[in-house]
């Protein structure tokens, strides 16, 4: 009897002992709350109004009417400032620390919000005339990351344009006669930036030679054209699929003074509703790649080097995949993602009433993420080559949070309706590994590195308002 008990004993403690082991988190998240702020918070901007070199949190809502919300030391003991009467809608996601906002005053000037002596002030933004404005609009290039904004008048036909610089800080970039500019480059290499628009057909706008313009043609939908150094050689070409289903690459004619066409392929298998067009850098050699990729898995991969247009086309084991693309980095590991949609069983079921009928759901169509994990070196340009694996959630966001060099990812698992931060591991057998840490289940909104000095975190905005700070390790 005394050996029976013993023996049980010795698997009831080894079960308890992996009970708690699996229970403990595969590595270490420090939750910090910020702030509760009133309202669901769209965007997150990281800002430097008070120039103390020490960046702070600035949170907008979904409301232009509803004032922003200044976060200072968020690493330390966090406090809070509402900019009321400050009608800040001109806002985008940014790469660079801001140190002024834009806004637009009630009598329609544009101004600089900044923090000084304590208070609040607004300063004319340089090289702008100082008279009202009918309206102001702010974007992001899709492939320079350029931010820009444009005040106009005159109907949107007079439009001045600033670009925000790595220092955050707003310059006069360009003149155009259009709204909704789409990037920004120097094209000519003459000094001053050129505009490049995109309606149905896609001009460039001079910079410093009012008046002039260029027409690109018509594009495909989804197609949207792109600016890039594809070559590495200081010179920027745009990059477009024309009416005529054929890649195109413009690029400034140093003998002729114009833009022209300097390559083309043949006529793709695309449609205007299911193909996108991206760049990314697949081989690691810091120049990017031309991505054409169509709804039924087909990949063409396009690179323009030493004056000619190679191309590599082929389908990577994909059916029904999403047309929005992002690059991510796990280690040294390149990775595409992408989505697909996939029915799934629900842990734990809907269950609900609707009037006096009660109601539930165990199925659902679910959207998950997919990986395409890419080989070293010129391998990554073979679609063939790469190798696809789905996740357990679909990407919200990626971005190195411990700066170690590989990108943390924050996922929604639909299947059972939590928020959670993975860590990847590309196994031996090139595999993604997944490790995560529970967050929760209430709606996330918006992300944004923060990064004071020798400190870095995520902060995170939360549907009910909450503002957290995340830091987590590094893996070094």
């Amino acid at each position: 009897m005394g050996k029976r008990l013993l023996i049980f004993a010795i698997i009831f403690l080894s079960l308890l002992a992996f009970t708690i082991w699996r229970a403990q988190p595969p590595f270490r998240l420090h939750r910090k709350l910020l702030a509760k702020l009133p309202y669901e918070p769209y965007i997150l901007l990281i800002t430097d109004l008070d120039d103390d070199g020490h960046p702070e949190v600035t949170a907008f809502f979904w409301f232009w009417d509803k004032p922003p919300i200044w976060v200072r030391f968020p690493f330390d003991k966090p406090s809070r400032l509402r900019f009321e009467n400050v009608p800040a809608d001109l806002m985008v996601d940014c790469p660079f620390v801001l140190k002024a906002l834009p806004v637009l005053t009630a009598d329609g000037r544009l101004r600089l919000l900044r923090w000084k002596d304590g208070k609040a002030k607004l300063e004319p933004l340089p090289d702008l005339p100082d008279v009202p404005m009918e309206g102001a609009c702010i974007g992001r290039g899709a492939s320079m990351e350029t931010v820009f904004l444009g005040v106009y008048r005159g109907k949107g036909k007079n439009v001045w344009l600033f670009i925000l610089s790595p220092q955050g800080e707003w310059k006069f970039a360009s003149r155009a006669t259009r709204l909704r500019i789409t990037d920004l480059a120097d094209f000519d290499r003459d000094g001053f930036l050129d505009a490049l628009w995109t309606g149905d057909v896609a001009w460039v706008f001079w910079g410093g030679q009012k008046g002039k313009e260029t027409n690109l043609g018509a594009w495909m939908r989804y197609g949207s054209p792109q600016i890039a150094d594809l070559d590495g050689d200081g010179w920027m070409e745009i990059v477009m699929v024309a009416r005529d289903k054929r890649l195109k690459i413009w690029r400034f004619d140093r003998r002729e003074r114009r833009l022209k066409v300097v390559a083309a392929s043949p006529p793709l298998p695309v449609t205007d509703a299911a193909f996108s067009l991206n760049l990314f850098d697949l081989d690691g050699d810091g120049r990017k790649e031309i991505l054409v990729a169509d709804w039924s898995g087909n990949f063409g991969v396009f690179q323009w080097r030493d004056g000619k247009l190679k191309m590599w086309q082929g389908r990577a084991g994909l059916k029904e995949a999403g047309l929005y693309w992002e690059q991510v980095k796990f280690g040294d590991h390149l990775a595409l993602c992408t989505y697909q949609f996939r029915t799934v069983w629900l842990f734990p079921p809907r269950i609900w009433f609707e009037g006096w009928k009660l109601r539930w759901q165990f199925r659902e169509k679910v959207q998950f993420s997919v990986f395409c994990l890419l080989p070293k070196g010129e391998k990554a340009l073979f679609p063939s080559n790469w190798r696809i694996q789905e996740a357990p959630f679909c990407l919200k966001f990626a971005g190195d949070i411990d700066g170690d060099g590989s990108d943390e990812v924050i996922g929604y698992d639909g299947r059972w309706r939590r928020w959670r931060l993975y860590r990847a591991e590309v196994t031996k057998a090139g595999e993604l590994r997944w490790r995560d840490v529970l967050l929760g289940r209430e709606g996330l909104w918006a992300f944004a590195i923060l990064i004071d000095r020798e400190r870095r975190g995520l902060v995170v905005a939360w549907e009910d308002g909450r503002l957290e700070l995340l830091t987590m390790e590094s893996r070094k």
